[in-house]
């Protein structure tokens, strides 16, 4: 009876070495050969045997979305009396196709028996996808390589504690505009692939931010009731908000695909050595893929309104730890040239809602919208960076002036207090500069006070003087008759030519307008000639002039009335083409930023004209 289990055990060990010697080796690879861009696919390793240090390709052209997962196998079979075993290794990879194109992925290496055998070459092809847009929550897959601490018999066994996602906030009670973050976290004991945010989270009564733009997950390891989980921050966002109140943030919904060891049922021979030899490990397990739900829980904000005690009466609604700064480029200059006034705000808080400070600068400047530029970046601290404003002065007038301080307000939530900042007072000395030619005081798009300098004063009369005798008079004369008679026709003359002439000529308004065009192409050529001669600030008043008085004699509205408000609206009501309107206004702009404007002085000139002259006969045509 000993004799006979020692055979068996014989046979056991040593033939399938034998067979296993006398095996081939396959190791081969596989995957689609054509695949859609933005699709996650699967790409294989078999080997027939029992191997080790395997190492994977560089899969470059791809993300890889998990991966290699391992599996193996083992079967015996018993053909006339003759045993023979086959074992397979399969490593896997999630990979997901992010480019459009033709890649090549080289083959992988593995060792059998201490001889390294290499798989073969795969060729894929990524189409582009026929849609181009993504489903509104979804996001690259991503994975996280958990190692599960236990076999899990089934998907049922998955319990809520092994994957979940916690939401919590920094601040709970923030004020309005205080900025907060909300973190979503994610914790799992097995792996996961296929991380997807089905919502994305909405944020009612908040202005949002997402402070984490990359698709790799930073993970980590935590110990939570004595049960060692994978942490990843999977969303992390700056909310802002916008009124006081009470606010629930519902769940974010997330959905992966968990991998989970099965264990097979354990079965009994009667036999204690093949017990053990058949219900080890190497022949007990396997794998599952599940897809998984999880939902976080809800967050709770509770909005606090800003203190009303000591806010300043310039406060907007700038809430944060800032710094104010201004400056100008120079304090001297003549009238007519460029100076710009720069004010920076830096620091963390609701950069975007920063407003414009207040300025009040002295009426004899012309002033245009600020240039505003932000800088702002994103971490997972939140949100800081600089915004500034950029002001373009024009003095019209010499002369010396001031720009009184103005002042920057915020409340910093760390103090619960409001501050104030005050800039420097700005001192401009203004020379007379060129003067503006056809007897105008023009104020550029403000439209403040334009005189016309009269021509009606009587000189003193001089030498030499035509006397008259004394005692002859003019008056009952035939000279004196004769005047009178003819002043008599010429009356019933010129009365006849009134009223012959009243229906074209009584109103005023309608002569300016029959008149509009022809003034305007009189100032235009006008502009050419000082093209031609390379005078460049005759050639933008003259453009200035057509242009203004072209739409104050169009419309019967007095120079010293005209502003680009009323000018759009006046063509809006005549149903001008908003995007004639536009051109106009732009025009007029670039009229007056083109002086100052870099580069060829030449091609400015001519290109301004070239629009002063289009945008006239555009309106031109559209009133008829």
């Amino acid at each position: 009876m000993k004799r006979i289990k020692f055979l068996v055990y014989t046979l056991i060990f040593i033939i399938p070495v034998i067979s296993l010697k006398g095996q081939d080796i396959e190791f081969t690879a596989s995957a689609p050969s054509t695949v859609s861009q933005g699709e996650t696919f699967q790409i294989t390793y078999r080997v027939n045997a029992k191997g080790d240090k395997f190492k994977g390709p560089d899969f470059k052209g791809f993300d890889v979305v998990s991966g290699p997962n391992v599996s193996q196998s083992s079967s015996f079979q018993f053909i006339n009396g003759k045993m023979s075993q086959s074992n397979e290794q399969i490593y896997t990879y999630l990979i997901h196709a992010s480019e459009a194109g033709t890649f090549d992925i080289k083959p992988a290496s593995i060792v059998v028996d201490g001889k390294t055998y290499y798989s073969n070459a795969l060729r894929i092809t990524v189409e582009k996808s026929a849609t181009s847009s993504t489903p509104k929550s979804s996001t690259k897959p991503r994975s996280t390589p958990a190692t599960p601490t236990e076999p899990i018999q089934s998907a049922g066994d998955l319990s809520q504690d092994d994957i979940f996602v916690k939401a919590y906030v920094n601040k709970s009670n923030p004020y309005v505009g205080e900025q907060v973050i909300i973190t979503y976290k994610l914790y799992t004991k097995v792996p996961l692939a296929n991380i997807r945010i089905n919502n994305l989270g909405t944020f009612p009564g908040f202005w949002s931010q997402d402070l984490i733009k990359s698709d790799q997950l930073q993970q980590s390891t935590e110990i939570i009731n004595g049960q060692e989980y994978v942490t990843a921050e999977i969303k992390k966002s700056a909310l802002f908000p916008l009124k006081s109140g009470t606010f629930k943030i519902p769940p974010l919904e997330m959905e992966a695909t968990a991998t989970l060891i099965k264990q097979r049922k354990r079965f009994s021979t009667g036999d204690p050595f093949f017990d053990q030899f058949f219900n080890d490990a190497f022949f007990n397990t396997g794998y599952e893929r599940i897809n998984k739900k999880v939902y976080s829980n809800a967050v709770t904000i509770n909005a606090k309104p800003l203190p009303t005690a000591g806010r300043p009466v310039d406060f907007g609604s700038a809430v944060g730890n800032f710094k104010f700064s201004a400056q100008i480029d120079r304090n001297q200059l003549k009238t007519n040239e460029a100076i710009y006034l720069k004010v920076t705000i830096s620091g963390s808080g609701n950069l975007d809602m920063v407003e414009a400070p207040n300025i009040s600068f002295p009426t004899e400047f012309d002033t245009y919208d600020p240039k505003v530029n932000s800088n702002i970046s994103t971490s997972s601290s939140g949100i800081s960076g600089t915004k500034t404003f950029e002001y373009l002065i024009i003095p019209r007038t010499p002369g010396k002036y001031i720009i009184k301080p103005f002042t920057f307000s915020y409340f910093n939530p760390s103090t619960g207090r409001y501050y104030t900042e005050t800039s420097p007072e700005f001192t401009i000395e203004v020379l007379k500069g060129v003067d503006q030619p056809g007897g105008i005081t023009y104020s550029g798009v403000n439209q403040q006070d334009i005189k016309y300098i009269g021509t009606d004063i009587r000189y003193i009369k001089l030498p030499p003087y035509h006397l008259r005798p004394i005692g002859v008079t003019f008056f009952a004369s035939k000279l004196y008759y004769g005047i009178l008679i003819g002043l008599i026709v010429l009356f019933g003359l010129f009365t006849f030519g009134i009223k012959t002439m009243q229906k074209r000529r009584g109103d005023v308004g309608l002569m300016r307008l029959r008149k509009a065009t022809s003034v305007a192409t009189k100032r235009l050529k006008t502009a050419h000639a000082y093209l031609k001669n390379q005078q460049e600030a005759q050639f933008y008043n003259e453009i200035s002039a057509a242009l203004w008085g072209y739409i104050s004699d169009k419309f019967n509205i007095p120079l010293a009335e005209l502003s680009m408000e009323n000018v759009e609206n006046k063509l809006l009501k005549k149903n001008v083409n908003p995007q004639t309107i536009k051109a106009f206004i732009d025009t007029l702009n670039n009229c007056e930023f083109a002086r100052f404007a870099p580069g060829n002085k030449s091609e400015n000139m001519e290109q301004v004209y070239k629009e002063a002259l289009s945008t006239i006969s555009r309106i031109e045509q559209e009133l008829k």
